[in-house]
């Protein structure tokens, strides 16, 4: 008898439990409803979100928003076709089960990000892209320790990148934060080397960023992008070369780096290397005729001596090595 009313007990919290589980699911899933009619309230209203209203299934009709198999929305995407003129709707993070964002040509879209991104505690993709977005890049999005990638390039922000991000995000892999109006320092760390098939990348070039490359990205070893040109960078950045790097783009140019370029090695799967309007002496290294270097630029430096020739040498014009202070030999006039 006992064992009996055990197993009933049993299948009564079950039952409960599983009815429970119903009620919160089907509470979830009308608040996301109500969040994007918030959200589509603080866009203004805009004609390309007429589908959104009462009555019509969120997950099926509303254009811009994804849902998983559990009718919770995971994915906002909002492109120049909808021709929203607005401010980022703050409500955006109240969709606590959202994993991606995708923002993009909306240069209509004004005004800062907003602090409630950083409550999105399940998101991993925040794209941002050739808006008229600006203030900040703000602080609280080291909150959302879920983010492996973002991309912010091509807006009006300003300031400085925060350090909190580098310190919050161990999972972020890739960083694009180009043709902005930033500011300061770059953060030490503030992407990770992820693994072979996850390699990190830091673009940031476009900005007027300030002082030194951190030495931090020379140990990151699956670093296979580093893009910081025309900043005001100063200092060595030698130590971003060497066979055992992972880096396959690096374009350090129109800044103010200065450092020998002449015994420096080639990272083994280096394919694009500009190093263009610095202040580099030194002479061309001869690890260049061993490389996979198929696009080089040298020029408007202060590098002389003779040009290596042999392997590689033969793919690079003139116009990668012009402007400086005494190079020469092949393809510049001979020594």
């Amino acid at each position: 008898m006992a064992s009996s009313h055990v197993a009933l007990l049993a299948l009564f919290t079950f039952q409960l439990a599983a009815t429970l589980s119903q009620g919160l699911a089907v509470v979830d899933n009308e608040k996301d409803a109500l969040t994007l009619l918030k959200i589509k309230e603080q866009f203004g209203n805009p004609a390309a979100l007429g589908p959104w209203r009462n009555g019509t299934d969120h997950c099926i009709w509303w254009i811009g928003a994804e849902c998983d198999e559990h009718r919770r929305v995971i994915y906002l995407a909002f492109r120049g076709r909808m021709n929203i003129t607005s401010t980022l709707p703050p409500a955006i993070g109240e969709l606590d089960r959202l994993q991606a964002i995708t923002i993009v040509d909306m240069p209509g879209l004004s005004g800062p990000i907003p602090d409630t991104f950083g409550d999105l505690s399940c998101l991993s993709t925040l794209n941002i892209v050739r808006t008229s977005v600006s203030g900040a890049i703000p602080a609280s999005l080291s909150r959302a320790t879920s983010l492996a990638s973002i991309n912010l390039s091509r807006n009006k922000l300003s300031g400085s990148i925060p350090r909190s991000l580098g310190q919050g995000l161990p999972r972020l892999v890739y960083f694009n934060a180009a043709n902005n109006y930033l500011v300061g320092a770059i953060p030490a760390r503030l992407v990770r080397g992820g693994t072979a098939n996850s390699p990190a990348a830091l673009t940031l070039s476009n900005n007027r960023l300030t002082g030194k490359i951190p030495w931090t990205y020379a140990v990151e070893n699956n670093l296979i992008q580093l893009w910081v040109a025309n900043n005001r960078l100063v200092g060595d950045a030698s130590f971003l070369f060497g066979r055992r790097k992972a880096m396959v783009y690096m374009d350090l140019s129109g800044n103010k780096l200065r450092f020998n370029l002449t015994g420096v090695e080639m990272p083994d799967g280096l394919w694009e290397l500009n190093l263009a309007r610095n202040r580099i002496y030194g002479r061309v290294p001869a690890t260049l005729r061993q490389s996979k270097v198929v696009a080089l630029d040298l020029s408007y430096n202060e590098l002389c001596g003779e040009i290596p020739t042999g392997g590689q040498m033969v793919r690079f014009e003139a116009a990668a090595y012009v402007h400086n202070q005494c190079l020469c030999g092949t393809p510049l006039p001979s020594c």
